[in-house]
């Protein structure tokens, strides 16, 4: 199969269904096997986890680059472009080099029947082995143990807390959750942030004869001291003074985990060099304000507490609330709650998506004050001060409308 253009890569890679998915790894090992991609010559960092795994993604990335070396960026999913998922040395690659890339790999793998993601995982492994890159980062799709970037070895497993996310999946409890993640461990050194005790068990057990540092280990009282051999890095809320209270978790154990390999691997590791790069890296769709609209994307009871949480610290008060969530999530009637309180109305949008709630539904959900609006552009004509959040695909939704916002 040959594509003659980037569109009719995109049509083929919609008709294979964006939430389909197989569990395994067989395909993904044939796949590399045929591309020649089971053994990396970049060092390899696996990014596993509920929440905080694109931001903890990205600031690893930035970290390294700004200390000299060549990056690679896989992560999922995208806002508006699907060309998002896979970065260059912080960049974009131009739509003809996806297209060389999708055409080499369905060369050679055609006959595999890999998903979605797994063609994307491939294609972005083959595009890094190409570059002759220092260091890759793989973001985990899901869960661990039969997710497509767990077919490729790691050198670092980078653990950001886990909660309850994809229970349909995964499994119903949070420790079924945290078995199917502890799969990237027990092959390389790990590092992993603030964990339940019970999920921090199964990290050891599954991690075992391997280092396995926490980030609780470098909490102070006023932050996070990370330890750099003989140098160390003290982050505090004042190191990160655009962002908001949560992300300093996530800056923390991206700065962990490079001081890991800087230690492993001769890196330099320069904290002040750290510390300023922590501070002005920022992440679309992560508590971005566009003029009277701040857009985040917490889309669990994980991610939508922190964003509360923040919020309220802040004293902050919205005239909309504009929120849709995917059916299959947990909505927690003490979040929504918490989340109705920040607003004095709520407008929940119609998505073009069967994943997505009944706009109605999920209205009445929320009770008095709460309507629905046939699609987002409707449920943006509200005046005043508006929150969006719920789902990364209404965050998306809101950068197909805005594009310029994503320059």
């Amino acid at each position: 199969m040959t594509f003659a253009s980037f569109a009719e890569f995109e049509s083929h890679l919609d008709s294979l269904g964006l939430f389909s998915m197989q569990l395994g790894l067989s395909r993904m090992h044939e796949a590399l096997g045929l591309m020649g991609l089971e053994r990396p010559s970049a060092t390899v960092v696996h990014v596993v986890g509920t929440n905080g795994k694109g931001s903890t993604s990205g600031f690893l990335e930035a970290l390294a680059r700004a200390h000299g070396l060549t990056t690679g960026l896989y992560n999922s999913p995208h806002l508006a472009s699907v060309r998002e998922r896979i970065r260059l040395r912080g960049a974009m690659i131009p739509e003809d080099g996806w297209l060389a890339a999708a055409n080499a790999v369905m060369d050679r793998c055609a006959g595999v029947g890999l998903t979605y993601f797994e063609l994307l995982t491939v294609m972005a492994l083959y595009i890094f082995e190409r570059e002759g890159l220092d260091l890759i980062i793989l973001e985990a799709g899901l869960g661990g143990t039969h997710d497509a970037t767990c077919a490729y070895p790691a050198d670092l497993a980078v653990m950001t807390p886990v909660g309850l996310d994809h229970e349909q999946i995964l499994g119903p409890a949070l420790a079924d959750i945290a078995r199917d993640k502890s799969g990237a461990l027990g092959r390389c050194p790990a590092v992993t942030g603030a964990q339940e005790e019970a999920v921090m068990e199964i990290f050891r057990q599954a991690g075992a004869g391997h280092p396995l540092l926490s980030l609780e280990d470098c909490r102070t009282s006023s932050g996070f001291l990370i330890p750099a051999g003989a140098a160390s890095l003290l982050l505090t809320p004042a190191s990160l003074p655009t962002h908001p209270p949560y992300q300093l978790r996530n800056a923390a154990l991206a700065a962990l985990a490079w001081s890991r390999l800087a230690l492993a691997r001769g890196w330099q590791f320069d904290a002040a060099l750290c510390t300023q790069v922590l501070g002005t890296t920022r992440f679309f769709g992560r508590f971005c304000r566009h003029g009277r609209i701040l857009v985040d994307g917490a889309h669990n009871p994980m991610g939508l507490t922190a964003l509360c949480e923040a919020l309220e610290a802040a004293g902050e008060h919205f005239d909309v609330l504009v929120f849709q969530a995917m059916r299959d999530k947990t909505l927690e009637p003490a979040v929504l709650e918490r989340l109705r309180a920040l607003a004095n109305t709520v407008v929940i949008p119609g998505l073009p998506m069967e994943r997505a709630f009944d706009a109605r539904e999920l209205a009445a959900r929320f009770g008095h004050g709460a309507r629905a609006a046939h699609d987002l552009r409707e449920a943006l004509r509200q005046e005043g001060s508006v929150l969006l959040c719920g789902s990364l695909y209404l965050v998306g939704a809101y950068y197909e409308l805005f594009p310029e916002q994503l320059l």
